[in-house]
């Protein structure tokens, strides 16, 4: 049996983790993540609003309507946080926090 060379070997390595990137590059999203977000929301919880300083507005909603919205999106649940309900997205590794007073989704802890 014939051994492959390194060049090749890594070449063929290569191949296959472009090949891998291409399949799932219909995933990836252009823009803000912040703005991802919302667009994603918004197909949820129509009525959500974006506000300045990266701030959506879903206060026509029930608290447990966002936070299944927030699940359905791929943010799981964390912790209370003094007035707040933190959700992390581990594939993006991207942290939201619901106001609970107020039914604003914001980046700021």
């Amino acid at each position: 049996m014939k051994k492959k060379s390194n060049k090749s070997i890594i070449d063929e390595i290569t191949q296959r983790v472009i090949q891998k990137i291409l399949e799932h590059k219909s995933s990836f999203k252009e823009g803000t993540g912040f703005d991802s977000i919302f667009e994603e929301l918004k197909k949820k919880l129509s009525d959500v609003s974006m506000l300045p300083d990266n701030v959506i507005d879903a206060s026509m909603y029930k608290e447990h309507e966002i936070v299944d919205a927030l699940k359905e999106i791929g943010y799981a649940y964390k912790k209370p946080m003094g007035g707040k309900l933190h959700f992390f997205n581990k594939d993006t590794s991207i942290s939201v926090y619901l106001l609970q007073s107020s039914g604003k989704i914001t980046l700021l802890p």
